[in-house]
């Protein structure tokens, strides 16, 4: 097991990823390398790059994720704050959910539920109707290219037909809160079939590693999406730098971290 870093092995994280001067000791270095977080001559690796930015204030780490950060005033948001921001941009002509990650794992198991109940291990299209995306993906891992040609065979009439199969589980509606067909309809538009198989595809790499981290919100305008944490007094946290790292190169549109401020 390996063991958490300590204080002055975190305060050299931080003077490596903001380029300031390092005076650490030797046997510091030695443990950051030990740990897999950098290596003999203080370069940091991917997973001590991903240790010093979840150490840094929120408009830092925004910065070495080449993320936008944005401060939004006077939003009454009380305890919901995902909720009231989606509610926001829904004024301002934005469609989508609210529910972290759920608006593309319901498009991917719409794009592809007729190969998911196809190779169902129960032989059950109610089951690849409910059972989680990220739990299908990992089952049927065989048929990984099947599905991913399903989804780029998809159009926007299937996809929605089958999230409203999908959706008419009050248990994914709990789950998924605030969508609708119009609105999965309009960010697979958005998206496109390609777009959303690349996603797909990213998220194969290791299902249960992707499923968390990501933006609260999944929207769009019609033209183009948005994707945008929600905060309010906290930082990102490890699976959303996991997360948001690996899947930006993919997301078309607009990312952002926005930031309520009372």
């Amino acid at each position: 097991m390996t063991h958490p870093p300590t204080p002055e092995m975190k305060q050299v994280l931080l003077d490596i990823i903001r380029s300031n001067a390092i005076s650490a000791k030797a046997n510091t270095i030695t443990g950051l390398v030990k740990r897999g977080l950098a290596n003999s001559t203080g370069v940091l690796t991917h997973s001590g790059w991903k240790q010093a930015i979840m150490m840094l204030p929120l408009a830092e780490q925004c910065h070495h994720l080449g993320i936008t950060h944005e401060k939004l005033h006077g939003l009454n948001f009380q305890k919901a704050p995902e909720l009231a921001s989606w509610q926001h941009f829904s004024s301002l002509g934005y469609a989508g959910g609210y529910c972290e990650g759920g608006p593309i794992l319901l498009l991917i198991r719409s794009a592809a539920l007729n190969v998911l109940a196809r190779f169902n291990k129960f032989d059950s299209r109610q089951d690849a109707c409910i059972r989680f995306t990220e739990a299908q993906l990992i089952i049927l891992h065989e048929y990984s290219d099947l599905i991913l040609s399903a989804i780029r065979s998809a159009d926007s009439q299937q996809v929605v037909r089958h999230f409203s199969e999908i959706y008419s589980s009050l248990m994914v509606q709990e789950w998924y809160p605030g969508l609708t067909p119009s609105a999965i309809a309009s960010l697979f538009d958005t998206l496109g079939a390609e777009g959303l198989a690349q996603i797909t595809s990213a998220i194969m790499e290791d299902p249960y590693l992707y499923r968390a981290g990501w933006p609260d919100l999944t929207m769009t305008n019609g033209s183009e999406m948005l994707w945008a944490e929600i905060k309010t007094t906290d930082r990102l946290h490890m699976s959303q730098i996991t997360t948001l790292h690996r899947m930006k190169p993919l997301l078309s549109g607009n990312i952002r971290v926005v930031q309520l401020v009372a």
